[in-house]
């Protein structure tokens, strides 16, 4: 999902190294008492079928959403954003589709969380920006998906973020739905609708966010 425009973080390598550990403690953890193998990626480390994967559950899942938007669907802006520098990605695979000689980074890649360390522009706060969240239709309704968020949730805690900020369409009922139920609340930087003269034009997406220390 898109985002407002904000500035990613510019950590020293000291910092960034600390905060890389902090996310494969996270992803460990994860793994030991779950049925899926969840690990943690930068943009760049993505191999070129884990990032096709990655792009095709975005274009199966939301679409249409962003063709029903202002913003339109435009695979090449998305792929290009996919592939920012600051650009992690909590990578999810099945464990039971592995034999136990595999290794388990080479299954399919059948769900994801991205994210970004960044900040909110107003005022300047460190947050955790979840870009994308999207699972294959078989891992769905699996509870997967409060898993992935529980886990950039302890993420931001581990890096010391302020709140965990993310872009949700007004349309995506479902969605919406999930996220307050996790105690997500409308944004102060969030679009309003605008009235013209003729008649009023609703906001088709809502930037939410929490507070990380809670």
């Amino acid at each position: 999902m898109f985002k407002r425009k904000t500035d990613a973080l510019c950590p020293s390598r000291k910092r960034q190294r600390t905060t890389d550990e902090k996310l494969v403690n996270s992803a460990n953890q994860l793994n030991s008492s779950s049925d899926f193998q969840i690990e943690v990626k930068t943009a760049a480390a993505l191999t070129i079928e884990e990032f096709n994967a990655c792009y095709n559950l975005v274009k199966t899942t939301s679409k249409e959403d962003y063709e029903n938007s202002s913003i339109g669907w435009k695979p090449k802006a998305k792929k290009r954003e996919m592939r920012e520098d600051d650009m992690r990605y909590l990578l999810v695979r099945q464990r039971a589709s592995l034999s136990p000689r595999d290794d388990p980074k080479m299954g399919e890649v059948e769900g994801f969380l991205s994210f970004m360390l960044t900040h909110d522009s107003l005022p300047l706060v460190a947050v955790l920006y979840v870009y994308e969240i999207h699972l294959a239709q078989p891992l769905r309704g699996l509870g997967l998906g409060l898993h992935l968020m529980k886990a950039a949730e302890d993420i931001a805690r581990r890096a010391e973020m302020k709140k965990i900020m993310l872009t949700c369409f007004v349309g995506n009922e479902k969605a919406l739905s999930f996220y307050k139920s996790q105690g997500y609340l409308k944004d102060a930087t969030s679009p309003e609708d605008r009235t013209t003269r003729s008649s009023i034009v609703r906001a088709d997406h809502i930037i939410m966010a929490k507070d990380a220390l809670h």
